[in-house]
């Protein structure tokens, strides 16, 4: 059997099940990134690699890449609730490619690294046949959410508005609609992690679970059900006005764009009751947003309350690496 057989999720698990259990470790195997106990806080771990072949699209800058690169790591942090401290980053570069342009790679790195508060340590460069960037970043957290602690009737939320990366990417790629969707193509080039969310909600203990969407609203959403053995009942999904004016003239179904569209690095997390109201003043206290979208249901399944369709199954589908299906 070769990894195209088997797709990116079920060589996961494969690798996972011969992993030793280790001790002192705060985060289960296979959540968003992984984390140690230390005398005074927790470290959180991540690492993500960017492929240039899958992960850049058509008009992207190579400073946008570097800084694209960051976010891709920064994110997974933000999720559990730390705040990053420093990153390295390994570079595989064709010998054809230009300096200048490594130059800018490097510069969108270092950008990037500065607004999320961490720094540039450095890294390994080699030859390869296309250009591959693989980050490892570390962050320090009082308190870290697992994927695993959604509990019956907490509420559904999320930090930002979905479609807008789907939109951008059909108008990169096809060509389809360019007007009226600058924000939307302006997400995929410049995406934002959600750090200062991630760490108030950990630290004030708002939030039951927590994931990162970069994978898609759908996938985020199942990764969490599976993690908490629960369900979700979706009866909102904040949308851009962007997103929904470019289905309506193409269309589309605003929904789908919303819940598979992928790369948009918001927090998708659960809220007990009683502590949404200081949830969402915390979230607003350091600039962000905190969207209800839900519901979570015993039944271990994902449905949305479509407007036109009503109640609607949401299968797991996404992204995934490898597979061929």
């Amino acid at each position: 059997m070769k990894v195209g057989d088997l797709g990116e999720k079920e060589l996961v698990k494969r690798i996972l099940s011969i992993l030793a259990e280790c001790e002192g470790v705060a985060l289960p195997f296979g959540d968003d990134a992984a984390a140690v106990h230390l005398e005074k806080g927790i470290l959180v771990f991540n690492c993500d690699m960017l492929v240039a072949r899958t992960d850049v699209p058509p008009g992207m800058t190579w400073r946008q890449v570097g800084w694209k690169t960051v976010v891709m790591n920064v994110s997974d942090l933000a999720a559990k609730g730390a705040k990053p401290i420093g990153g390295m980053y390994a570079f595989g570069f064709p010998r054809n490619f230009k300096v200048r342009d490594v130059l800018e790679v490097v510069e969108g790195i270092v950008e990037a690294s500065k607004a999320y508060g961490a720094c540039y340590l450095g890294g390994d460069v080699n030859e390869a046949d296309e250009v591959v960037i693989s980050g490892a970043v570390i962050g320090l957290a009082r308190r870290v959410i697992s994927r695993e602690g959604a509990k019956l009737g907490d509420i559904v939320a999320t930090t930002g508005l979905f479609g807008m990366t789907a939109v951008g990417l059909k108008v990169l790629l096809s060509g389809l609609g360019r007007n009226g969707v600058r924000k939307c193509v302006e997400a995929v080039y410049n995406p934002k992690a959600r750090v200062n969310e991630g760490v108030v909600l950990a630290e004030g203990g708002y939030v039951s679970s927590s994931i990162d969407s970069s994978d898609g609203l759908a996938a985020s959403l199942h990764e969490l059900s599976n993690a908490s053995n629960v369900g979700f009942a979706i009866e909102h999904v904040p949308i851009h006005p962007e997103v929904s004016s470019f289905a309506e003239e193409n269309r589309l179904d605003p929904y789908e764009l919303a819940f598979y569209g992928g790369e948009e690095y918001e927090l998708v997390v659960t809220v007990p009751n009683d502590k949404w109201v200081k949830a969402v003043d915390a979230v607003r206290k350091v600039g962000g947003n905190l969207y209800e979208m839900g519901r979570v249901i015993e039944e271990k399944k994902v449905i949305f309350k479509h407007p036109e369709k009503g109640w609607v199954n949401i299968p797991q589908k996404g992204y995934e690496h490898f597979f061929k299906g």
